[in-house]
This record gives C-alpha cells, structure tokens and sequence, in this order.
C-alpha cells in the first residue's frame, strides 16, 4: 500500500532576505495531481500552525492547477478553497494551462488548431475529463461541455487569477519574467510562456528574484530565481518552497510505498 508524504529538505540561503518574522510558502505547478496538493496543503497548514503567527503568512500558486492529470475539477476547489484561514494572506496566480483552459470555456479562441495545440501539450487528460463526449473537431460542442462542467464559480475564480504578485523583492509568477523588459512593461506572453533568456539569468537587470514554475527542473534556488516546477505528473513529485528570513527550504512530497 502506497502514500504520499512530504520530505523537508535543508534550510539554506535565500537569495533576498524578508523581515524576520515574515513567512511565504509559495507551491508549484499541481497539474491536476489533487492528492498531493491536500497532503502539501496539511503538511504547510502544520508547519504555520506550530511556527509561525499566521498573520505573518503569505501563501502563493503559482499556476497550473489543470492538466496533464485526472483530477482536474478536485485540484481547482483545493486551489480555490486555499488554506481555511482568513488571517493567511493568499495569491493563485494564473498559469497558462488556466489560460488555455479559459479560452476554450468561454470562448475566446476556439480554433480548431489552439485546441489540438492544447489537448498536444498536456490538455488531453483535461478535455477527457471535462468534455468526454465532444468531438475535438467539433470546437464549439467543447466549449460549451468545459463551460457546463467547469460551472460559473469555477470560471469567476479562474477568471480573477492574476498574472504577478510581489513581496519585498521578491516577484511570483507563473513562467518568469523577460530580462529584456522593464519590471512594470511585462506581458502576459512571458509571464505565462518564457523559458529562455530568463532561466539562465546571464547578466540578470532585474532587484528582484523570480519564484516562478513552468519548467520543470526545480526544485532549484538560483540567486535570480527560485523554480519550483518538480513535474509532478512524471516525477511523482510535487513542490513548494518555504521562504523566511533569510533561508530558505523545499518541501516536496513523494510516494511512499
């Protein structure tokens, strides 16, 4: 019989310090993996409650709740239902699977190749789930079977995600930022899509660091980001970072068998 734990890795430096009795958790890309987002979810929820004054708290998503796994529906009412406390201050930002998500649910881009670009690059499982009946190139019976499953609550949460949010010197966003763009004059391109030339940071402009998923090769603590992108769906791995003073640490669940 198998489980999901969480393994707190070592505390190390942060790349830019918060004041003392500041705390952030910010989690990454849960694509759709439910079970290990409510054990990530208490193991966070245990470690506020015995160390921290939830007051002091800031809890952040990083994007990518849907996708690539069978629990699409379960993963977006964790996301959305948070942690329970309305002392805790929480940010979900969009990611670009939710925009992908959105798009098609409303209607906004129902193209015939947006939607096999889609299902292609991890929405298969999704419109499985969500339009098991629709025909892929029949665009408009899947949009009308995501908006129905999807419900009108879902869709305003999704709808109000952001696309970053700052604490101190520290910007949450889902992909990254362009180096190549003033802080204030990013788009939702790169912020939702960029890989390259943010992720090797040569000669990085920006006073901030980046704690973003999207890719994943984290967990990973860089001085110009913090990736937290584990690829759950193939590593089985979800996980967050825990960010106070001035260290740092990763938690990251696994299956134990």
């Amino acid at each position: 019989m198998s489980r999901i734990v969480v393994d707190a890795g070592p505390w190390q430096a942060a790349p830019r310090a918060l004041p003392a009795w500041k705390a952030i958790f910010a989690i990454g890309d849960v694509h759709s993996h439910a079970d290990h987002l409510w054990t990530l979810h208490e193991r966070i929820s245990g470690i506020i409650a015995l160390e921290h004054d939830a007051r002091d708290v800031s809890v952040v998503w990083l994007g990518d709740y849907v996708d690539r796994g069978w629990e699409p529906l379960q993963t977006l009412d964790l996301v959305a239902a948070g942690l329970g406390r309305p002392e805790i201050s929480e940010v979900k930002l969009l990611g670009n699977h939710e925009r992908y998500l959105l798009d098609a649910a409303t209607g906004r881009d129902l193209s015939l190749p947006r939607l096999l670009n889609w299902w292609r690059y991890g929405g298969e499982e999704t419109l499985k789930c969500l339009a098991p009946d629709a025909e892929i190139d029949n665009p408009q019976t899947v949009g009308a079977a995501l908006f129905e499953s999807l419900g009108d609550e879902r869709l305003a949460f999704l709808e109000a995600l952001p696309l970053q949010h700052r604490i101190g010197d520290y910007v949450f966003v889902h992909a990254g930022l362009n180096p190549d763009r003033r802080l204030d004059d990013q788009d939702e391109e790169d912020l939702l899509w960029i890989r390259e030339p943010f992720l090797s940071g040569w000669d990085w402009p920006h006073p901030v660091t980046v704690v973003h998923g999207h890719t994943p090769d984290g967990p990973i603590a860089l001085q110009h980001r913090i990736g937290i992108d584990s690829g759950v769906f193939a590593s089985g791995s979800l996980s967050a970072v825990e960010i106070r003073g001035e260290e740092l640490r990763f938690l990251t669940t696994r299956i134990e068998r």
